[in-house]
């Protein structure tokens, strides 16, 4: 068997990223902000962080006659029962167990009372020669908003829920999962009713191993308190992301406008946008990443989805429908496709969700973000 440890440099996938709304905006820039994935293997016998050990084959072996002996778990995450580990487990016979494997201390350095320790003294106790059963696992581990419920989705279903804590920090744990290639997706929602971007990576799950995804990092959340404000007047642009992280805001004009903020404890970002630089009589995108130091090592996230905003005295004819909800009826379903597809190729404003001048699969894309059924 074939054991292998890979950092993938990613750029997430977004649904409908092969017509990327943002990357269809004439005025947008290309900008590479990409994030790094560790994936690690605990069952292959090398250590790789953050694993404090790995024994291979031997993870899980239920206890140890001495610390020169002891075993790793079957998460590569701390060891396994042993004598001298200053835990008394009569199960596997001990009968003291002081913390060392030194003999004549009254304990002796396979864990039994020596003579004149205070207890009857006996041989020493042999472990079962038995190979514990090997686990098929995935741990998958990232960054959120705090409180917010993470979806875990794999090869398109939903498996499971967790919950990221005040860091926005989560963990999924997956155990006896087949191995082989599998595609697992993520998603989940803000303080303010706000969805992430569907992020996916695909990877090998190892048979007999735990396999260890790390740097899972959902982009910043991000939306305007107005869609459209005259030429000089303040724009609110939001979200919610990492507690107290620096948060870049890219905004496409004539020139790009990049604004640097900081999140507080809890993720909240706020950025108040003087519109005056910004072309007249336009339409505006802004989207957004994080970054932050963890364990002395720059880490950050990909783009999340972007916002639009109309700077000008008089919006073009037509109705903005933001949340590709064409029909105002609090749902994006058939009925909005129906819509979207009469407006077809044409320059509708509210069919147009890009607002790039034209009705087509970028707007499409943007109404599967937002659909509901």
């Amino acid at each position: 068997m074939i054991f292998f440890r890979k950092i993938f440099l990613l750029s997430f996938i977004v649904w409908g990223l092969i017509f990327s709304p943002f990357s269809l905006m004439v005025k947008a820039q290309p900008i590479d902000v990409s994030t790094s994935v560790m994936i690690t293997i605990c069952g292959n016998g090398a250590i790789e962080e953050p694993e404090i050990c790995d024994d291979g084959l031997d993870n899980g072996t239920p206890y140890a006659s001495s610390i020169l002996s002891r075993y790793c778990n079957t998460s590569c995450t701390a060891w396994t029962a042993y004598c001298g580990d200053q835990i008394l487990q009569q199960v596997y016979g001990e009968e003291c167990d002081d913390g060392n494997n030194n003999p004549d201390d009254g304990c002796s350095a396979t864990c039994h009372v020596e003579e004149g320790g205070g207890g009857p003294g006996g041989g020493a106790f042999i472990p079962g020669s038995e190979t514990p059963p090997q686990t098929t696992g995935v741990i998958i581990k990232g960054k959120a908003y705090p409180g917010a419920e993470i979806h875990l989705l794999q090869d398109g279903e939903i498996i499971g829920l967790t919950k990221a804590n005040s860091l926005a920090d989560f963990t999924f744990i997956i155990s006896d999962i087949t191995s082989g290639v599998s595609t697992f997706g993520f998603w989940a929602e803000d303080k303010y009713g706000m969805r992430s971007i569907f992020l996916t990576v695909t990877f090998q799950v190892v048979p007999d191993a735990v396999t260890t995804i790390s740097g899972i990092y959902l982009p910043p959340t991000i939306k305007t308190d107005q869609v459209s404000v005259s030429k000089g007047e303040v724009i609110t642009i939001f979200g919610q992301t990492v507690p107290e992280t620096d948060v870049y805001i890219h905004i496409a004009s004539d020139n790009e406008i990049i604004k640097e903020i900081q999140s507080d404890r809890m993720g909240v970002w706020t950025l108040l946008l003087d519109t005056t630089p910004l072309e007249e009589n336009d339409f505006h995108v802004a989207k957004a990443f994080f970054q932050t130091e963890s364990f002395g090592a720059s880490v950050k996230s990909g783009f999340g989805r972007f916002v639009s905003f109309y700077v000008g005295e008089q919006v073009p004819d037509g109705e903005l429908c933001p949340g590709a909800d064409l029909n105002k009826d609090g749902k994006v379903n058939l009925l909005d496709f129906s819509i979207l597809l009469y407006h077809w190729g044409t320059g509708d404003l509210c069919a147009d969700q890009n607002h790039d001048g034209a009705v087509g699969l970028a707007d499409f894309s943007i109404m599967m973000y937002y659909w509901t059924g």
